[in-house]
């Protein structure tokens, strides 16, 4: 029991973020959303085991049971005992454990190190190094898996039992499981959704802050995370502002009266939008130069559009707040009236 407090005591010491080696085990365990390091907690869980099984051993030792303390030895240890036809070693159960463990942190490293150093050297974008090292390291996750496996004494072979059982599974109902799945490989492979892509599925518009295998999370613009199957990232339309370039069109609608000098509004507008500091200038390579288009005789007004490109497309928004403060400023400045619907209305008297 001591012992077992003692290495509680150390596993919350272990995970403490003020403890002042926890940012060198952060670099090799990559903490969770909630800031645990799991293979910790594993090896912490495996401690346990191992030290509640030495305790039964020594018990029996105590009672004068030498006999059977090591029988029971032999058969944690080594001899094991046969559940459903497969032969159960609890220590080999928990070398396993513990090798899976370790193999997982090294891999969760591994993945670390490829995303921020050593792919950073290839000259790729950064959407790309986190697809190429998304993908690695799944690979090294299921190499760590096997390898705690075989060493817990299953063998690969019986796997195939393993295998049928999910083709039921699948049948039966985790269709969407394996859609999301192979969605996720389709995703990272070819890349249509990317990390940092500001996106719109369906009802949700945001900006896609990580593509996991069997979900992608997008951050809208209230800051709130949205999480999305990517089976709807494949299957439903996808709007992706950023996906060639990051730049945005943005049109500001406006009317004015008839009979206003139409060169006059083009020329404001035009100046206007050039000249926020967060539209694109004239002349940017692959970006068309801002402009004013006559769109329609409406019934109460002249419409136009300014149409301009900005760079920044979570801050559309507020540019074109920007713009529609200047436009009115400007209008009131020169002289030009943004009219109101106007109708016509007769009254028809009936005298008798």
């Amino acid at each position: 029991m001591l012992l077992h407090a003692l290495s509680r005591g150390l596993a919350r010491r272990l995970q403490d973020p003020e403890a002042g080696f926890h940012p060198a085990l952060a670099r090799w365990f990559k903490p969770n959303a909630a800031g645990r390091m799991r293979e910790l907690q594993w090896l912490h869980w495996s401690f346990i085991g191992l030290v509640w099984a030495a305790a039964v051993l020594l018990v029996l030792r105590a009672l004068g049971w030498e006999d059977q303390s090591a029988r029971l030895f032999v058969r944690l240890v080594d001899a094991g005992f046969d559940v459903g036809g497969f032969r159960v070693v609890p220590a080999r159960i928990l070398m396993g454990l513990v090798m899976a463990a370790l193999m997982m942190g090294l891999a969760r490293r591994l993945r670390a190190k490829l995303a921020d150093e050593w792919l950073s050297r290839s000259g790729w974008d950064a959407a790309t190094r986190e697809s190429v090292a998304t993908l690695l390291g799944y690979v090294a996750m299921i190499i760590a898996i096997l390898a705690g496996l075989s060493v817990a004494g299953v063998k690969l072979t019986n796997l195939a039992i393993v295998a049928g059982a999910l083709s039921v599974g699948i049948g039966f109902g985790l269709q969407n499981i394996v859609n999301n799945f192979v969605s996720g490989l389709i995703l990272l492979s070819e890349r249509p959704v990317r990390r940092g892509d500001y996106v719109r599925v369906g009802d949700v518009e945001g900006e896609v802050r990580k593509v996991h295998i069997r979900a992608t999370e997008i951050e809208t613009m209230d800051r709130v995370s949205v999480i999305v199957p990517n089976s709807q990232l494949i299957s439903s339309p996808v709007l992706n502002w950023r996906l060639r370039d990051p730049f945005m069109r943005i049109v500001i609608q406006v009317g004015v009266a008839y009979g206003s000098d139409v060169e006059l509004v083009r020329k404001i507008l035009r100046e206007l939008g050039e000249a926020h500091e967060l539209t694109l200038p004239d002349g940017t390579p692959g970006v068309p130069d801002t402009h004013v288009h006559f769109a329609a005789f409406g019934d109460s007004s002249l419409n136009f559009e300014l149409r301009t490109y900005i760079r920044d497309v979570n801050k559309r928004g507020s540019i074109s707040s920007d713009l529609r403060f200047a436009i009115d400023k400007a209008f009131r400045e020169h002289g030009i009236t943004i009219p109101f619907p106007q109708r016509d209305v007769w009254m028809k008297s009936h005298v008798d």
